[in-house]
Protein backbone atom coordinates (compact mmCIF):
# COMPACT_ATOMS: atom_id res chain seq x y z
CA UNK A 1 0.00 0.00 0.00
CA UNK A 2 2.69 2.39 0.92
CA UNK A 3 4.77 2.00 -2.57
CA UNK A 4 0.97 2.62 -4.08
CA UNK A 5 0.41 5.83 -2.00
CA UNK A 6 3.71 7.26 -2.80
CA UNK A 7 3.16 6.42 -6.84
CA UNK A 8 0.22 8.60 -6.51
CA UNK A 9 1.23 11.58 -4.72
CA UNK A 10 2.20 12.95 -7.82
CA UNK A 11 -1.61 13.79 -8.29
CA UNK A 12 -3.04 13.95 -5.02
CA UNK A 13 -1.27 16.15 -2.53
CA UNK A 14 -1.19 19.06 -4.32
CA UNK A 15 -2.55 22.31 -2.83
CA UNK A 16 -3.02 20.89 0.58
CA UNK A 17 1.60 21.49 0.43
CA UNK A 18 1.57 24.60 -1.61
CA UNK A 19 -0.76 26.31 0.44
CA UNK A 20 0.14 24.97 3.83
CA UNK A 21 3.46 24.94 3.89
CA UNK A 22 3.34 29.04 3.75
CA UNK A 23 1.09 29.08 6.68
CA UNK A 24 1.63 26.20 9.34
CA UNK A 25 4.99 26.92 10.91
CA UNK A 26 6.27 30.01 11.86
CA UNK A 27 9.54 28.89 12.43
CA UNK A 28 9.98 27.08 9.08
CA UNK A 29 11.62 29.57 6.46
CA UNK A 30 11.29 27.56 3.31
CA UNK A 31 10.89 23.66 2.23
CA UNK A 32 13.23 21.40 0.14
CA UNK A 33 12.96 22.10 -3.86
CA UNK A 34 10.61 20.09 -5.02
CA UNK A 35 10.84 17.79 -7.93
CA UNK A 36 10.15 19.73 -11.43
CA UNK A 37 8.05 16.91 -12.91
CA UNK A 38 6.36 16.97 -9.16
CA UNK A 39 5.56 20.94 -9.27
CA UNK A 40 4.06 21.12 -12.40
CA UNK A 41 1.82 18.07 -11.68
CA UNK A 42 1.11 20.07 -8.44
CA UNK A 43 0.46 23.10 -10.48
CA UNK A 44 -2.47 21.08 -12.76
CA UNK A 45 -3.99 19.77 -9.27
CA UNK A 46 -4.15 23.52 -7.91
CA UNK A 47 -5.79 25.12 -10.82
CA UNK A 48 -8.73 22.38 -10.65
CA UNK A 49 -9.04 23.40 -6.97
CA UNK A 50 -8.95 27.15 -7.40
CA UNK A 51 -11.88 27.16 -10.80
CA UNK A 52 -13.64 24.80 -8.28
CA UNK A 53 -13.40 27.13 -5.40
CA UNK A 54 -14.25 30.08 -8.12
CA UNK A 55 -16.89 29.08 -10.45
CA UNK A 56 -19.13 25.96 -7.49
CA UNK A 57 -21.28 23.46 -9.36
CA UNK A 58 -23.02 20.04 -8.81
CA UNK A 59 -22.19 17.24 -10.43
CA UNK A 60 -21.12 13.15 -10.03
CA UNK A 61 -18.16 11.84 -9.29
CA UNK A 62 -18.90 8.29 -10.21
CA UNK A 63 -21.20 6.96 -8.25
CA UNK A 64 -21.35 9.87 -5.90
CA UNK A 65 -23.35 12.90 -5.82
CA UNK A 66 -20.70 16.09 -5.31
CA UNK A 67 -22.63 19.21 -3.71
CA UNK A 68 -20.20 22.43 -3.97
CA UNK A 69 -22.22 24.78 -1.64
CA UNK A 70 -20.91 28.40 -0.94
CA UNK A 71 -21.40 29.37 2.21
CA UNK A 72 -22.90 32.71 1.94
CA UNK A 73 -25.50 30.71 -0.28
CA UNK A 74 -26.73 29.07 3.71
CA UNK A 75 -26.76 32.69 5.58
CA UNK A 76 -27.01 35.96 5.03
CA UNK A 77 -24.61 36.71 7.80
CA UNK A 78 -21.82 34.95 6.02
CA UNK A 79 -19.85 37.03 3.48
CA UNK A 80 -16.16 36.17 3.61
CA UNK A 81 -14.38 32.84 3.86
CA UNK A 82 -16.51 31.87 0.91
CA UNK A 83 -14.53 28.82 -0.62
CA UNK A 84 -17.78 26.21 -1.00
CA UNK A 85 -18.48 23.46 1.36
CA UNK A 86 -18.10 19.94 -0.09
CA UNK A 87 -21.21 17.98 0.64
CA UNK A 88 -21.57 14.33 -0.19
CA UNK A 89 -24.96 12.35 0.36
CA UNK A 90 -23.95 8.76 1.01
CA UNK A 91 -23.90 6.80 -2.11
CA UNK A 92 -27.07 5.46 -2.97
CA UNK A 93 -25.98 1.66 -4.07
CA UNK A 94 -24.17 0.76 -0.65
CA UNK A 95 -26.51 1.15 3.05
CA UNK A 96 -26.97 4.37 5.10
CA UNK A 97 -24.87 4.52 8.06
CA UNK A 98 -26.53 7.52 9.35
CA UNK A 99 -23.38 9.43 10.92
CA UNK A 100 -22.74 12.64 9.32
CA UNK A 101 -18.94 12.84 8.94
CA UNK A 102 -17.30 16.63 8.59
CA UNK A 103 -14.07 17.12 7.81
CA UNK A 104 -12.32 20.28 8.71
CA UNK A 105 -9.06 21.17 6.32
CA UNK A 106 -5.94 22.51 7.54
CA UNK A 107 -4.53 26.37 7.17
CA UNK A 108 -5.45 28.17 4.10
CA UNK A 109 -6.89 24.84 2.24
CA UNK A 110 -10.50 24.17 1.19
CA UNK A 111 -12.50 21.14 1.36
CA UNK A 112 -11.90 20.85 -2.82
CA UNK A 113 -8.10 19.97 -1.52
CA UNK A 114 -9.04 17.34 1.08
CA UNK A 115 -11.73 15.48 -1.49
CA UNK A 116 -10.74 11.86 -1.57
CA UNK A 117 -10.92 11.33 2.12
CA UNK A 118 -14.62 12.99 1.75
CA UNK A 119 -15.53 10.99 -0.76
CA UNK A 120 -14.11 7.45 0.52
CA UNK A 121 -16.64 8.25 3.52
CA UNK A 122 -19.75 8.84 1.25
CA UNK A 123 -18.55 5.13 -0.34
CA UNK A 124 -19.24 4.29 2.43
CA UNK A 125 -22.28 5.14 3.52
CA UNK A 126 -22.01 8.37 5.35
CA UNK A 127 -23.35 11.86 4.74
CA UNK A 128 -20.13 13.80 4.51
CA UNK A 129 -18.96 17.41 4.87
CA UNK A 130 -15.96 19.29 3.84
CA UNK A 131 -16.62 22.43 5.78
CA UNK A 132 -15.20 25.58 4.54
CA UNK A 133 -14.81 27.94 7.41
CA UNK A 134 -12.34 30.78 8.54
CA UNK A 135 -8.64 28.64 8.74
CA UNK A 136 -6.24 31.59 6.86
CA UNK A 137 -4.60 32.24 10.80
CA UNK A 138 -2.00 29.20 11.89
CA UNK A 139 -2.71 28.96 15.73
CA UNK A 140 1.23 28.68 15.98
CA UNK A 141 2.09 31.32 14.11
CA UNK A 142 -0.40 33.76 16.58
CA UNK A 143 0.24 32.02 19.50
CA UNK A 144 4.31 32.02 19.37
CA UNK A 145 4.27 35.94 18.37
CA UNK A 146 3.90 38.83 20.12
CA UNK A 147 1.82 39.36 23.11
CA UNK A 148 0.70 36.31 22.53
CA UNK A 149 3.32 34.58 23.20
CA UNK A 150 3.00 35.01 27.14
CA UNK A 151 -0.69 34.35 27.16
CA UNK A 152 -1.25 30.84 28.64
CA UNK A 153 -4.74 30.78 27.02
CA UNK A 154 -4.10 31.82 23.87
CA UNK A 155 -4.26 28.72 21.87
CA UNK A 156 -7.30 27.24 23.79
CA UNK A 157 -9.43 30.98 22.90
CA UNK A 158 -8.10 30.71 19.43
CA UNK A 159 -9.51 27.41 18.68
CA UNK A 160 -12.79 27.97 21.05
CA UNK A 161 -13.90 31.37 18.41
CA UNK A 162 -13.09 29.54 15.20
CA UNK A 163 -15.04 25.98 16.79
CA UNK A 164 -17.72 28.38 18.34
CA UNK A 165 -17.71 31.68 17.98
CA UNK A 166 -17.65 32.33 21.61
CA UNK A 167 -16.10 36.15 21.48
CA UNK A 168 -12.62 35.17 23.77
CA UNK A 169 -9.63 35.26 21.56
CA UNK A 170 -7.88 38.79 21.06
CA UNK A 171 -6.18 37.37 18.38
CA UNK A 172 -8.51 36.04 15.91
CA UNK A 173 -12.05 37.48 15.22
CA UNK A 174 -14.88 34.61 14.24
CA UNK A 175 -18.46 35.31 15.53
CA UNK A 176 -21.15 32.65 15.81
CA UNK A 177 -22.42 32.86 12.30
CA UNK A 178 -18.89 32.30 10.73
CA UNK A 179 -17.67 29.76 13.01
CA UNK A 180 -17.28 26.20 12.78
CA UNK A 181 -20.53 25.07 14.25
CA UNK A 182 -22.69 28.85 12.72
CA UNK A 183 -21.42 27.47 9.60
CA UNK A 184 -22.36 23.53 10.20
CA UNK A 185 -25.78 24.23 11.21
CA UNK A 186 -26.36 26.81 8.86
CA UNK A 187 -25.53 23.95 5.69
CA UNK A 188 -27.65 21.24 7.57
CA UNK A 189 -30.56 23.93 7.63
CA UNK A 190 -30.24 24.63 3.92
CA UNK A 191 -29.43 20.92 2.59
CA UNK A 192 -32.57 20.17 4.64
CA UNK A 193 -34.52 22.78 2.78
CA UNK A 194 -33.00 21.93 -0.48
CA UNK A 195 -32.79 18.12 -0.41
CA UNK A 196 -35.62 16.87 1.93
CA UNK A 197 -35.33 13.23 0.57
CA UNK A 198 -31.53 12.90 2.05
CA UNK A 199 -31.99 12.35 5.38
CA UNK A 200 -29.80 15.46 7.23
CA UNK A 201 -32.69 16.44 9.44
CA UNK A 202 -31.82 13.78 12.07
CA UNK A 203 -28.51 15.62 12.28
CA UNK A 204 -30.66 18.61 13.80
CA UNK A 205 -32.62 18.07 16.82
CA UNK A 206 -34.47 21.70 17.25
CA UNK A 207 -31.73 24.40 17.59
CA UNK A 208 -28.88 22.21 18.22
CA UNK A 209 -26.66 19.96 16.19
CA UNK A 210 -26.95 16.24 17.09
CA UNK A 211 -23.48 15.55 18.30
CA UNK A 212 -24.28 12.19 18.57
CA UNK A 213 -24.60 11.28 15.21
CA UNK A 214 -21.61 13.43 14.29
CA UNK A 215 -18.27 12.41 13.67
CA UNK A 216 -15.52 15.39 13.48
CA UNK A 217 -11.58 15.10 12.01
CA UNK A 218 -9.73 17.19 10.36
CA UNK A 219 -5.94 17.81 8.47
CA UNK A 220 -3.45 19.93 10.56
CA UNK A 221 -4.98 23.04 11.49
CA UNK A 222 -8.39 21.38 11.05
CA UNK A 223 -7.12 18.26 13.42
CA UNK A 224 -6.95 20.30 15.98
CA UNK A 225 -10.09 21.97 15.64
CA UNK A 226 -11.33 18.61 15.60
CA UNK A 227 -9.65 17.32 19.06
CA UNK A 228 -11.16 20.62 20.79
CA UNK A 229 -14.41 19.88 18.91
CA UNK A 230 -14.52 16.54 20.95
CA UNK A 231 -13.72 18.42 24.48
CA UNK A 232 -16.56 20.38 23.72
CA UNK A 233 -19.18 18.47 22.32
CA UNK A 234 -20.30 15.06 22.66
CA UNK A 235 -19.13 13.80 19.07
CA UNK A 236 -19.16 10.41 18.71
CA UNK A 237 -15.48 9.89 17.17
CA UNK A 238 -12.81 12.23 16.15
CA UNK A 239 -10.36 11.72 13.41
CA UNK A 240 -7.12 13.38 13.24
CA UNK A 241 -4.47 13.73 10.53
CA UNK A 242 -1.23 15.09 11.07
CA UNK A 243 -1.64 16.62 14.14
CA UNK A 244 -2.44 18.32 17.03
CA UNK A 245 0.81 20.66 16.90
CA UNK A 246 -0.24 23.47 19.64
CA UNK A 247 3.16 24.48 21.21
CA UNK A 248 4.01 26.71 23.07
CA UNK A 249 7.51 27.87 22.60
CA UNK A 250 7.59 30.70 25.33
CA UNK A 251 7.12 28.15 28.14
CA UNK A 252 8.20 24.52 26.20
CA UNK A 253 5.07 23.11 26.87
CA UNK A 254 2.04 22.19 25.18
CA UNK A 255 -1.21 24.28 25.44
CA UNK A 256 -3.55 23.01 29.00
CA UNK A 257 -6.45 22.43 26.92
CA UNK A 258 -5.20 19.38 25.19
CA UNK A 259 -4.91 18.25 28.60
CA UNK A 260 -8.57 19.20 29.26
CA UNK A 261 -11.55 16.54 29.89
CA UNK A 262 -13.02 15.42 26.75
CA UNK A 263 -16.87 15.10 26.36
CA UNK A 264 -16.66 12.89 23.38
CA UNK A 265 -16.57 8.88 24.27
CA UNK A 266 -13.54 7.35 25.89
CA UNK A 267 -11.78 5.88 23.14
CA UNK A 268 -13.23 8.04 20.45
CA UNK A 269 -10.03 9.66 19.15
CA UNK A 270 -7.99 8.36 16.23
CA UNK A 271 -4.85 9.33 14.51
CA UNK A 272 -2.60 9.16 11.37
CA UNK A 273 0.89 11.06 10.65
CA UNK A 274 3.56 10.85 8.50
CA UNK A 275 6.69 9.62 10.73
CA UNK A 276 9.51 12.17 9.69
CA UNK A 277 6.26 15.09 9.59
CA UNK A 278 8.14 18.47 10.94
CA UNK A 279 5.61 20.86 10.41
CA UNK A 280 2.91 19.28 13.13
CA UNK A 281 5.73 18.22 15.16
CA UNK A 282 6.28 22.45 16.12
CA UNK A 283 8.30 22.01 18.80
CA UNK A 284 11.37 19.71 16.92
CA UNK A 285 10.51 16.93 18.95
CA UNK A 286 9.98 13.86 16.83
CA UNK A 287 7.35 12.53 18.96
CA UNK A 288 5.57 15.45 20.32
CA UNK A 289 2.52 14.77 18.21
CA UNK A 290 2.20 10.82 19.19
CA UNK A 291 3.32 11.66 22.78
CA UNK A 292 0.02 13.85 22.79
CA UNK A 293 -2.38 11.76 21.66
CA UNK A 294 -1.45 9.28 23.87
CA UNK A 295 -0.68 11.66 27.41
CA UNK A 296 -2.95 13.99 26.86
CA UNK A 297 -5.92 12.93 24.23
CA UNK A 298 -6.03 9.27 25.61
CA UNK A 299 -5.31 7.61 22.44
CA UNK A 300 -4.57 3.99 23.40
CA UNK A 301 -2.14 1.43 21.76
CA UNK A 302 1.24 0.90 20.79
CA UNK A 303 2.28 3.38 17.73
CA UNK A 304 1.97 1.22 14.39
CA UNK A 305 2.70 1.74 11.30
CA UNK A 306 0.35 1.20 8.88
CA UNK A 307 2.28 -1.19 6.76
CA UNK A 308 1.51 -4.24 8.73
CA UNK A 309 -2.21 -3.56 7.49
CA UNK A 310 -5.61 -3.58 9.08
CA UNK A 311 -6.69 -4.19 12.02
CA UNK A 312 -3.62 -2.51 13.13
CA UNK A 313 -2.76 -3.70 16.16
CA UNK A 314 -5.80 -2.13 17.43
CA UNK A 315 -4.27 0.86 17.84
CA UNK A 316 -5.76 4.57 18.29
CA UNK A 317 -1.83 5.82 17.40
CA UNK A 318 -0.82 5.38 13.35
CA UNK A 319 1.82 6.53 11.74
CA UNK A 320 3.04 6.00 7.96
CA UNK A 321 6.37 5.89 6.05
CA UNK A 322 4.95 6.08 2.93
CA UNK A 323 6.46 9.63 1.10
CA UNK A 324 9.32 9.35 2.54
CA UNK A 325 11.67 11.32 0.08
CA UNK A 326 9.51 13.76 -0.66
CA UNK A 327 9.87 17.43 1.08
CA UNK A 328 8.62 18.43 4.12
CA UNK A 329 5.42 19.81 2.60
CA UNK A 330 4.67 16.54 1.37
CA UNK A 331 5.47 14.37 4.39
CA UNK A 332 2.97 16.59 6.20
CA UNK A 333 0.29 16.12 3.77
CA UNK A 334 1.12 12.61 2.57
CA UNK A 335 -1.86 10.99 5.34
CA UNK A 336 -4.27 13.03 3.04
CA UNK A 337 -3.59 11.38 -0.72
CA UNK A 338 -5.19 8.37 -2.48
CA UNK A 339 -4.40 4.67 -1.76
CA UNK A 340 -5.00 5.55 2.01
CA UNK A 341 -8.49 4.27 2.04
CA UNK A 342 -8.44 1.38 4.25
CA UNK A 343 -6.63 3.18 6.67
CA UNK A 344 -9.25 5.97 6.10
CA UNK A 345 -11.78 3.44 6.67
CA UNK A 346 -10.12 2.45 10.50
CA UNK A 347 -9.97 5.64 11.86
CA UNK A 348 -12.69 7.91 10.62
CA UNK A 349 -15.23 5.51 8.15
CA UNK A 350 -15.49 1.90 10.27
Amino acid sequence: MDSFVYNRLLRSFVILSLLGSFHLSCKKESDEKEDLVLLLGLGLYARSCAGQNSFPSNGSVGALTRLQIQPSQTSSSITSYNNPHHVYPPQSTVSRKNILSVFYPGTGSSPCDVGAILQQGASRGYHVIGLSYPNNDAVNSICNQGDARSDVSCFENFRNEVVTGADVSSYVSVDLSNSIEGRLFALLQYLILTRPAEGWDQYIAGNNINWSLVYVGGHSQGSGHAAYHGKRRAVARVSIYSGVSDYSLQYSSLPSWLGAAQTAPAGSYYGLIHENDTIANFSGNANQVTDAWLNQLGMTGTLTNTSVGAPYANSKRLVTSACNGMGTAALHSCPMVNGFQTVWNYISFP
